[in-house]
C-alpha cells in the first residue's frame, strides 16, 4: 500500500524535534539527581506517542500509520536537556493494531532513531462503543501500554494508562483523554565517576484534547494539545484505518 508511507513522510517532517538527538548529551551531563526529572520528560512523550481515541477499532479493524508525541520544553528540573540546549523534544513511532472480539485491540509499536531503540505493545479495551442508533453518545476506552527503550547511554521501561472518550461523528471527531505515565529510567554510562547503573523511577501525568479526521477514505489524522506533567505540547497520529 503505497499511502502509508507517504503518510509516514508527512508525520515525521511535522513531528521532527529541534534535535536530531535530544539525548546525545546524557553520558556527559548526567548526575545522580538528574535522572528522575529525565525520566518524568521521557515518560511523557512515550506515553503520549501511545495515545488513541476512545473507540475500539473492533473486528476486523485494523490501523497502520505513524504516531509521535512533542513537548514544548523540558521540565525545569530535568538538566540533562536543559543545559543540553534542548528545547522541544518529542518520539516518533511506527505503529500497528488490531483489533480482536470482545471490543480489544491489541497494538505494537516501536522505532530506532535518536540513537535510540524504542519498541513496545499494549491493549486497548471499549468500555462503550456507539452505533448509528447512539451516535450522540461518546465512545469510551481504557488502554495499558508497556515499553523499552534502550540508549547507548542509558536504558528505560515505561508503562503508559488511558482512559478515553470521544464522539464518533462524520469527518471530526473530538476526543478528550487522561494518562498516567511510570517511568524507570536507569544510567548505562556517565562521565561523572560512580553515575553508572544509577536509576529511579518517575511518575507523571497527561491530559489531552483534540479531534480525529478522516479526511479520505481509510485515511486517519489526529491531532492533540497536550499538558504533560503541566508542561505543553502536541500529540499527532497519521496513518490507515478500517
Amino acid at each position: 500500500m503505497k499511502t502509508i508511507p507517504a503518510l509516514l513522510a508527512a508525520l515525521a517532517l511535522l513531528a521532527a524535534p529541534a534535535h536530531a538527538d535530544p539525548f546525545s548529551d546524557f553520558q556527559t551531563r548526567i548526575q545522580t539527581d538528574y535522572v528522575k526529572p529525565f525520566a518524568l520528560d521521557l515518560g511523557g512523550v512515550l506515553g503520549g506517542a501511545s495515545a488513541h481515541t476512545g473507540r475500539a477499532l473492533g473486528l476486523p479493524g485494523f490501523w497502520a500509520g505513524g504516531v509521535a508525541a512533542v513537548q514544548f520544553r523540558p521540565d525545569r528540573d530535568d538538566r540533562v536537556l536543559r543545559d543540553a540546549g534542548v528545547k522541544a523534544f518529542g518520539v516518533p513511532l511506527i505503529e500497528i493494531g488490531v483489533g480482536l472480539p470482545f471490543k480489544i485491540d491489541v497494538i505494537v509499536h516501536g522505532i530506532s532513531a535518536m540513537g535510540a531503540s524504542i519498541y513496545g505493545a499494549g491493549l486497548r479495551y471499549g468500555l462503550y462503543r456507539t452505533e448509528l442508533v447512539d451516535t450522540f453518545l461518546p465512545n469510551v476506552s481504557v488502554s495499558a501500554f508497556a515499553d523499552k527503550v534502550n540508549h547507548k547511554y542509558f536504558s528505560a521501561t515505561h508503562g503508559a494508562f488511558n482512559a478515553v472518550a470521544t464522539w464518533n461523528l462524520p469527518i471530526v471527531k473530538p476526543f478528550f483523554l487522561a494518562g498516567f505515565d511510570v517511568t524507570e529510567v536507569k544510567v548505562g554510562a556517565a562521565a561523572t565517576a560512580g553515575v553508572s547503573g544509577a536509576k529511579a523511577t518517575a511518575r507523571g501525568s497527561r491530559f489531552s484534547a483534540g479531534v480525529d479526521l478522516h479526511p479520505l477514505p481509510l485515511v486517519s489524522l489526529r491531532g492533540a494539545y497536550t499538558l504533560r506533567h503541566g508542561i505543553p505540547g502536541f500529540d499527532l497520529g497519521l496513518g490507515a484505518q478500517f
